[in-house]
């Protein structure tokens, strides 16, 4: 995340970060547990998180020299869909998603939502999230999926009785 003079500052907003993190997700913390490996989970997905953002911001943005026209036909509407096509998705996708997602975790128990909030939202690997849970981190896994199948299934009959409902009107 940072070289030379920089590093000290990249490990106090690391720490500052991972203990706000902590502080805000405590009743996840199970007190049987070590607290030092729950701490270091949270601190590799902080950074795991950073190091993610700074790819992000690091992409170049495309040359519009890049768009040059293959042959002397080349309309400018197809320069536009050339473009649109290699468009990032802006903040009004990112609201989006998070409502979709939303609406999916609205269709699961609450043990699954629980599940799915803290290895997606969270971003818990198995191991923090056998941690989170109190359970082997193969029990963990199995209710992963398990929670993820019911969810699928819940959102594609979501799906289709949104059809039917579109289909009737």
């Amino acid at each position: 995340l940072a070289y030379g003079d920089g590093v000290q500052s990249a490990t106090a907003d690391v720490l500052n970060e991972t203990t706000l993190q902590a502080l805000a997700h405590a009743e996840v913390f199970d007190t049987v547990q070590q607290p030092r490996a729950w701490f270091l989970g949270i601190a590799a997905n902080v950074i795991k998180r950073r190091r993610t953002s700074r790819a992000r911001q690091n992409q170049r943005e495309l040359s519009v020299g890049a768009f040059r026209p293959d042959s002397e036909n080349d309309s400018e509407s197809d320069f536009f869909d050339q473009l649109s096509l290699m468009v990032h998705p802006g903040p009004e996708q990112e609201v989006e998603t998070r409502a979709q997602v939303a609406e999916m975790l609205s269709l699961a128990s609450p043990d699954d939502q629980r599940v799915l909030r803290l290895a997606f939202l969270q971003d818990l690997d198995t191991r923090n999230l056998a941690l989170a849970l109190n359970v082997p981190p193969g029990a963990a896994r199995v209710r992963l999926h398990r929670a993820l199948n019911r969810v699928r299934t819940a959102w594609c009959e979501h799906l289709q009785h949104q059809q039917e409902r579109g289909s009737h009107a």
